[in-house]
């Protein structure tokens, strides 16, 4: 039988994952991954340097979604799986930071008593907010930004305090862009069904259990030898990877390289940067996605002593914009996750570059470090690093604006009218690790299906 060959565009976690899942499925079959950069991994790079272990890009993932622990339980490396430390969250208003209030889930409160007592809002934005529970619901069916919904919800102050500085320093986006539904759907399902997120929230949390440890259990998990391993380990299993190599256009059975070669290839995947979809496939619904909004970012990982840097008994904190600071959010990562760092020693991470303005992320790196140090050295006593590592990210941060999942619908729809080109990644059905591994596992699937559906056509010719 003539060997079926599976073409994947992008060696990103999401390419890599479809790429394993296909020979997973269907291992007589050959697949090539292209790749335009000189390394694979994508966002996922991890740096080993003087016994620290620095993730430059995601630094682990979310334990409730179970695909991604899955996976690596499947690539036998569930040995090497930790679970994040926790501790007071913070947040940085005011020239001061200040404790994020107990019980309350993305900003949202669900305890009344720490809500009365925080000083992160003033007397009238806590009376403000308490009018969530009489207000009707914003919501109408129709997509709106998150600063719209939150605002008219629980208003302003509350949620340029506390819910704009999580979010963005999740999504590094702006709420005014934001979309609800492809963003925070959740919300929309607890105003539907509670109308008041606080009473809503309150419900949904789940009960606390007889005799359980009092300790909080972190909710994140990664890999202690690093996520690279986990890109290298689903690397192994692709036939044919091809790096520097660069797509210029993607039909039915081909793809054409910018050297002017032509591969064949009975399916094709983009799993690529979200601007290469409209060059790629040039349809109006391609070009919408591509011309959505993306961010540019970067992460500057400082190493020190442990004895240079202030101890605090969180594992780190964000800053509120209205602070002016060059940095957006600061992880103690030693303290989310012991292993990386060696004893004695300190791992801070910092995130600089913001929606409205990433002019920083374009300086030199000592620059770049030298913000961050004086962003750092407002907020707490920081020393001088042993040494800093600048990562940039560049106009490829995904932003999930308003209507967004109309686009993807639309795109999606109108790629299924193309017999044996698919796509999956971040743009499309959430960012996270664990999404980015959700949409490989499934366009995987009707890859294999389109797969043994053209071998049954051509036994019965």
């Amino acid at each position: 039988m003539t060997e079926q060959q599976v073409i994947v565009i992008g060696a990103g976690i999401s390419g890599l994952a479809a790429a394993y899942y296909v020979k997973k499925q269907q291992p007589r079959a050959n697949v090539i991954l292209l790749e335009a950069s000189e390394r694979i991994g994508g966002k996922v790079k991890t740096v080993r340097r003087d016994g620290f272990l620095i993730e430059c890009g995601p630094d682990g993932y979310m334990a409730r979604k179970p695909t991604l622990t899955e996976l690596i339980k499947e690539l036998d490396l569930e040995d090497k799986l930790v679970r994040s430390n926790t501790g007071t969250s913070y947040i940085y208003v005011r020239n001061r930071l200040r404790k994020m209030p107990k019980g309350s889930f993305m900003g949202i409160p669900t305890k009344m008593m720490p809500m009365v007592t925080t000083d992160l809002i003033s007397p009238f934005g806590k009376l403000r907010a308490a009018m969530d529970l009489f207000i009707p619901r914003v919501y109408k069916d129709k997509d709106i930004s998150l600063e719209e919904f939150f605002s008219r919800r629980l208003g302003s102050e509350l949620v340029t305090n506390m819910i704009e500085p999580l979010l963005s320093g999740i999504y590094n986006g702006k709420l005014s862009d934001m979309s609800l539904e492809a963003t925070l759907p959740q919300f929309v399902s607890v105003e539907k069904k509670y109308r008041s997120l606080i009473l809503g929230m309150k419900q949904i949390q789940p009960p606390k259990q007889a005799g359980a440890s009092k300790k909080n259990q972190g909710r994140f998990l990664t890999l202690s030898c690093g996520l690279d391993v986990l890109t290298e380990k689903l690397a192994s299993f692709v036939d044919d990877i091809r790096l520097n190599v660069s797509v210029t256009h993607v039909e039915p059975g081909k793809v054409a390289l910018d050297n002017g070669a032509v591969i064949e290839g009975e399916a094709i995947l983009l799993a690529t940067s979200p601007k290469q979809l409209g060059p790629l496939l040039d349809f109006r619904e391609a070009w919408d996605l591509a011309r959505d909004k993306r961010t540019t970012t970067a992460t500057v990982a400082m190493a020190f002593e442990k004895g240079s840097v202030e101890a605090m008994d969180g594992t780190g904190y964000v800053i509120s914009r209205k602070e002016g600071l060059d940095i957006t959010a600061c992880s103690w990562m030693d303290r989310k996750w012991p292993h990386t760092a060696p004893e004695g020693c300190s791992l801070i991470r910092t995130y600089v570059g913001k929606a409205e303005d990433d002019g920083i992320v374009q300086e030199e790196d000592d620059t770049i470090v030298s913000k961050a140090l004086a962003s750092l050295r407002k907020i707490g006593k920081v020393g001088n690093p042993l040494f800093s590592v600048v990562t940039r990210q560049i106009d490829n941060m995904p932003q999930y604006t308003v209507n967004h999942n109309q686009r993807v619908q639309a795109f999606e729809k109108a790629l299924d009218r193309i017999p044996g080109i698919y796509a999956c990644g971040a743009i499309l059905h959430g960012v996270g690790l664990p999404d980015c591994v959700d949409g490989a596992k499934k366009v995987a699937e009707q890859i294999a299906t389109y797969l043994k559906g053209k071998q049954k056509a051509m036994i019965t010719k």
